[in-house]
């Protein structure tokens, strides 16, 4: 015979293993740490912060035998004096770049251009740099790339070499089988 007090047991029991099977079922997020929350690069290149320099989506655009790159991203300024980035690739002479207090330099534009000489790094690796801002230091891999992306190719020193993306345009093929 069940009793009032069996089945409101039952139900205890229940509503119980419903709610263990639910909180396992979703408790990933309160073990483990959730991707929305870190921070990263959303494109191809690096962001670091050295000093008040905040250098965002930084690379090297380099040409087809490597000898030259040019840098490109932005670098903004979070100080109230104006600063100057030194960024050094490998064993290449460092670059300056100056940014006003509270300014912003984007290094696309063409009176911002930063070319890197004898870089020797291909494209899809990556090139140890320091950045320095008023002696302070910072290390950071930078990736390289080339002009095989369309976004890149207006950046390539020198002009982007047609061989590097050729191999992307599709041919036409005549089918032997008759279909």
């Amino acid at each position: 015979m069940i009793t009032a007090r069996m089945t409101a047991g039952r139900r205890i029991a229940a509503s119980l293993a419903v709610a263990a099977l639910a909180f396992g079922g979703t408790s990933c997020g309160a073990i483990n740490e959730q991707a929305t929350n870190m921070d990263y690069a959303a494109s191809d290149g690096i962001n670091v912060d050295v000093a008040d320099a905040k250098v965002r989506n930084l690379m090297f655009v380099t040409n087809s035998d490597d000898t030259e790159a040019r840098l490109i991203g932005s670098v903004v300024n979070a100080g109230d004096s104006a600063l100057t980035l030194s960024v050094k690739a490998e064993n290449t002479a460092p670059v300056s770049i100056q940014v006003p207090a509270d300014g912003t330099i984007k290094l696309e534009d063409d009176k911002n251009e930063q070319i890197i000489k004898n870089l020797g790094i291909p494209a899809g690796q990556h090139a140890s740099s320091v950045f320095t801002v008023a002696g302070e230091n910072v290390e950071f891999s930078v990736p390289v790339v080339d002009g095989t992306l369309a976004e890149y190719r207006d950046f390539v020193p020198g002009g982007a070499d047609a061989s590097v993306t050729e191999h992307l345009t599709p041919e036409e093929t005549q089918s032997t089988s008759g279909h």
